[in-house]
C-alpha cells in the first residue's frame, strides 16, 4: 500500500485545455517530466492487449525525491483498458522512486508511441 500522504486522482481532461506544449515537453531531453517518464518505464507493466492508441496525461509533484501527488488524466472517456492501466502507471511512478535530481510539478504524456520508443532504450 502507498503511504497516506500520496494522493492519486483520476480526471477527465478537456482536450481544449491541453496545449501541444504538454505533449511535446516529454521529448525535451532535460525536462523533469522526461526524467520521471524514463524512470517510470523501468517499473511499468501495462496490461496485455493494449489498444492501438492511448494517451494519458500525468501530473506528478515530486518532493524530497518521491511522488507527493499524482494525477492521471484522460483526454477522452477512458476505455476499460485505460481504466486498468492508469493505476499501474501511478504504481510504476511511485515504485521507481527516488527522483533525486528533480523537484516540483512535472507533466508528461504516456502514449503507446512513447512507451514503445522508451522501452527500446
Amino acid at each position: 500500500m502507498h503511504s497516506l500522504t500520496k494522493t492519486f486522482l483520476y480526471g477527465l481532461l478537456i482536450a481544449s485545455v491541453v496545449s501541444a506544449m504538454n505533449v511535446t515537453s516529454v521529448l525535451a531531453s532535460e525536462d523533469s517530466g522526461n526524467i520521471v517518464f524514463n524512470q517510470m518505464l523501468k517499473c511499468l507493466k501495462l496490461p496485455a492487449d493494449a489498444p492501438s492508441a492511448y494517451n494519458f496525461m500525468v501530473v506528478a509533484v515530486i518532493k524530497d525525491g518521491s511522488a507527493d501527488f499524482l494525477s492521471i488524466n484522460f483526454r477522452t472517456p477512458p476505455s476499460e483498458w485505460e481504466k486498468t492501466a492508469a493505476p499501474l502507471i501511478a504504481d510504476a511512478i511511485t515504485q521507481c522512486e527516488p527522483y533525486s535530481s528533480i523537484s516540483g510539478r512535472t507533466e508528461f504524456a504516456v502514449t503507446r508511441e512513447l512507451v514503445e520508443a522508451g522501452s527500446k532504450n
